[in-house]
């Protein structure tokens, strides 16, 4: 894509890319995120039923990560 429009529209980028990988992750439905009935693991320590990554940090990681994202794939031609 055209440098110039992306970055106009970083936001909108960021928000594409997060979603995406988003459905992913819940589409795919990974063992420590979900338990086996298909709920999700609450936050915690010491029991098998309880994850230290709960579904909110990990979308919080993901809108951080996607942005960031977006940012790199702008300044990427500067480095070349």
């Amino acid at each position: 894509m055209n440098n110039a429009f992306i970055r106009k529209n970083i936001n909108t980028f960021a928000i594409i890319i997060f979603l995406i990988t988003f459905i992913i992750l819940n589409y795919l439905q990974p063992g420590f995120i979900y338990n086996n009935d298909g709920s999700l693991r609450t936050f915690g320590l010491g029991h098998r039923r309880k994850t230290i990554l709960p579904i909110w940090l990990i979308s919080i990681i993901l809108g951080i990560l996607s942005y960031l994202i977006i940012l790199y794939y702008i300044t990427l031609p500067k480095f070349r």
